[in-house]
């Protein structure tokens, strides 16, 4: 197969069918993601996941240029990883307003004017 609408099409199928196989491809990435950051001992995301499983099929590709498996596979990770980085960004902007909020929780004077108070100058700080 070398027809790139060909190798595009079988992409989907191929994502429809491991789909039926292995279940939510969400669900698989986030399991994934959670064994790689246990074994590692850091935080494994699940779009690095999927730069890595396109990482590896890029690397296959060295070797095996015309295994159609490694180019399916790969348009589906890229595909994958395009998905996930929407959410990260969702996640990395809800963590910054969540440390935001505990900032002026806990140290309010320096985030917020309280009534009432005249603001600290050098001299009283």
């Amino acid at each position: 197969m070398t027809n790139h609408m060909d190798i595009l099409s079988q992409a989907a199928t191929i994502l429809d069918q491991r789909g039926r196989r292995y279940g939510s491809m969400e669900e698989g990435f986030d399991r994934a993601s959670t064994i790689a950051s246990t074994i590692l001992g850091k935080q494994i995301t699940i779009f690095d996941l999927a730069i890595i499983m396109t990482a590896i099929k890029l690397s296959r590709i060295t070797s095996t240029q015309t295994l159609d498996d490694n180019y399916i596979d790969g348009i589906n990770y890229l595909a994958f990883a395009g998905q996930f980085s929407a959410a990260e960004e969702q996640v990395a902007v809800a963590l910054e307003e969540d440390i935001a909020a505990m900032a002026r929780k806990f140290a309010p004077r320096k985030y917020e004017v309280v009534a009432n108070e005249p603001e600290p100058t050098e001299q009283s700080a």
